[in-house]
Parts: structure tokens; sequence; C-alpha cells
């Protein structure tokens, strides 16, 4: 038998700020909901029935099941057009979408809830988003004993409904699972969140036996560091011989070809003070002249100095595939997908103005754009233009119009330090 916390009440504040934040926080609950009931209604109305699915096959536009078995399928395209609407990127407005439904046709107790406005809509879109995985069977059964006490229940004691809902309904699906937990490991370098001040978060999941060994060389490689005179931390020295272990070992010692560090680094400098801070275009961060007087001292890197690209030259081929001058610069300078809130790096250049229309293969007519984003460019009726390299309109199917700049700063230029 599960104990659930007590409910507690509140009273009103005798203090009229107090009561007016309280009043703002019911109003913004309230245009919460009432957003909630229009997406649906939409939902409702753009439903991609089994009929309509074979046609929208056809046309290249794929049904969207955004939520678990039983909810119905939406338009992709047409989808995109919602997310936009909303203020989101793609993936955003998709996922709101796909909890939305999941709330309404698949734990229906819970929704009523949240119109009423008994629990909040975060914690039922977190609740949502624990039972997309499962059978129909087993999300009525976390609806059932979850959305009576949905607005007390620890996100823990969800954990282990779910899970007990998956063992219960789903024996195999809960045996594939814990198969798949076992090959659920990675490292994760967060590039993006490099700051001024040198230094990247690392995560990791390893088999246990890698993670000893990591343990292992982790703290023989501080000890060397400290026997040869470091002074730094312990931590700091640990941190030092994983990089060490990176530009030494990368080889895996199955490959004795490796000559150390050899990234290619595109700093955008300002051409008017080359000595101010800049920005390292592979993580989007700020970047400081020492960090990079750093890098190229470190024992083991080539340093070879290239020409500086200015991202404001055009260039064109008479070719229909771009050059790699051409796809440098495009890269450099849209950065990303260059659709509307959308930041994928996984990209293809394409021909603003297409190839067969008369389109060029130059700067100023090719943009990045993520595979899905192309396609609904080629087939979902959206469109674009380049009002000057980096800028770009868009039109949605329904006729919204956005406006993307990618355009780098007056001044800034690029230089390569490979």
């Amino acid at each position: 038998m599960v104990s659930w916390p007590l409910a507690t009440s509140t009273r009103t504040s005798s203090d009229p700020l107090l009561v007016a934040v309280r009043g703002r926080r019911l109003a913004e609950a309230d245009a919460q909901v009432e957003s909630l009931k229009s997406v649906l209604a939409w939902a409702e109305r753009n439903v991609a029935s089994s009929d309509e699915v074979v046609v929208l096959l056809q046309s290249v536009e794929r049904p969207l099941h955004l939520a678990g078995p039983g909810a119905p399928a939406v338009p992709e395209y047409a989808a995109l057009d919602l997310a936009l609407l909303l203020g989101m990127s793609t993936d955003a407005g998709l996922t709101y979408l796909g909890r939305a439904l999941e709330l309404c046709h698949r734990l229906p107790r819970l929704y009523l809830r949240v119109v009423k406005h008994e629990v909040a809509l975060w914690r039922a879109f977190k609740i949502a988003d624990a039972t997309m995985s499962l059978s129909e069977t087993a999300a009525w059964h976390v609806d059932r004993f979850i959305a009576p006490v949905a607005e007390r229940c620890s996100f823990a004691q969800l954990d282990r409904t779910v899970d007990a809902a998956r063992a219960e309904h789903d024996p195999a699906d809960a045996e594939a699972r814990r198969l798949a937990a076992l090959e659920d490991r990675r490292v994760t370098v967060y590039l993006a969140g490099a700051t001024t001040d040198g230094t990247v978060d690392v995560v990791a999941t390893l088999d246990t036996a890698d993670a000893i060994d990591l343990e292992h060389a982790l703290r023989d490689g501080a000890q060397t560091l400290a026997d040869l005179g470091s002074t730094d931390t312990l931590d700091v020295r640990r941190s030092q011989a994983l990089g060490e272990m990176a530009r030494t070992q990368l080889a895996l010692d199955l490959d004795t070809s490796s000559t150390g560090r050899g990234v290619t680094i595109y700093a955008h400098l300002d051409a008017v003070n080359p000595d101010l801070p800049g920005l390292l275009d592979n993580t989007q961060t700020p970047l400081l002249v020492e960090q990079v007087r750093e890098w190229c001292e470190t024992a083991g890197t080539k340093v070879t100095v290239k020409p500086v690209i200015d991202l404001a030259e055009p260039v064109e081929t008479p070719a229909y595939r771009p050059s790699d001058a051409i796809r440098e610069r495009v890269t450099l300078r849209d950065r990303c997908c260059v659709f509307p809130d959308c930041t994928r790096r996984r990209v293809d250049l394409d021909h603003v103005v297409a190839w067969e229309s008369g389109g060029v293969t130059a700067t100023w007519n090719l943009a990045l754009l993520c595979r899905r984003h192309h396609r609904a460019k080629t087939h979902g009726r959206w469109s674009y233009r380049m009002i000057e390299p980096g800028l770009y309109a868009w039109t949605s199917p329904t006729g919204v119009e956005k406006t993307v700049d990618r355009r780098p700063q007056p001044g800034t230029h690029t230089r390569r330090h490979p």
C-alpha cells in the first residue's frame, strides 16, 4: 500500500501585494488551461485518420505519433505550423502537443483535474512524459492511481507506479527495457556550456569495469602530477589527468599513428580590435586570446595558421555540389539550421532558390537546414527567401511569417587554427 503525503491548505494573505501575486498566478494558470484546450481542439480538427495516412505518405508528409498508443496522430507539417504559433521551436512545440494528447486521450482522470485547476499543468505534463511508453492498459492503471493524488505525490512515487504498471501489464516490455539499460552507456562533453573561465562539464555512464579502470587511471595520473611537483588540488589534478589521457591515449593503443591534439578551432575575432575577446564557433561561447595561446602551447599540438575567412565574401561554383570553401563559409555563417527557433547542427546545404529553377550554388543562395525542415520546405508548403546572406524570411503554410537572422556581427572575421 502506498502512503501519500497529506494535503495542505492555504489561507488568503492579508497582504494586498501577495493577494495580487496570487491573482496573477491564477490568471496565468487559467491562460495555460485555455491554451491547452485550444491546442487539443486544433489537434482534433487535424487528426491523421487511417485514410488520410495513405495520402500523407504519398505526398511525403508523415503522420506524427507524438503520444502513446491509442492517442491520435497529426500531420507533420501542420504540427510545425502549430509550434511556430506557440512561439516554440519545432521540438518544443511537438513535445507540448504530444504531452497534451497523452493527457487528454490516455490520462483522462488527470486531464479533468487539470481543467478544474486542481493539478498544475507542468506537473500533469511530467506525469504524461512518464506514461507515454506504456500500453493503453498500463497508462489507464497509472491514471487510476495517480490522478487522485497527483498534486502531492513525489516523482519517485510516480516512477514506482509506472514501473509497477509496466511490470504487471507489459512484462515483455519491462524485460526488454532492462536489457536495453545495459546498453545505455554514454559520455557527454558539454561544449555548449563552455565559458570564459575555460572549463567544460563532462558526464559519463560507464560499464562498472570500465568505471573502475577509469578511476584507477585518474587516481594514478593525479598522483603522478603531484610527484612531478604539481601543487594543484586533487580534483584539479584528476581533471588534468583526464585531459592528458584524451591527448595521449586517443588511439586506444590500437593505432600508433596518433600525433596528439589536432582540433580545428574557428575563432571569430573583431577585425578592428583583434585583442578583444572573440567567439569560439565550435561551442558558440566567448573566447579569450590567452586560451588559444595556452591550447597551442600544449605539448604535442601541431599548429598551422591558415588565411582569415571573410564570411561576407561571395563564393560560387557552376556545379550543383558546393565546394569545400562554400560549405565552410555557409556553415560558419549560419552555424545551425535556419528554420525558426531550430538549433540542430546535423544539417544539409539547401539551395534557397532551387537548382532546377535556376538557383546557383553560391554562398548567397545556400543555407543550412536540418533534414526535417529541409523536407518541410521541399514537400510541406513552407517557403523562405534570403533577404541577404544570413538573413531569412520564412512563410508557413497558413501564412505566418518570421525572420531568422544568422548574420555575423559587423567587423567579425574567422581565423582557423588547426
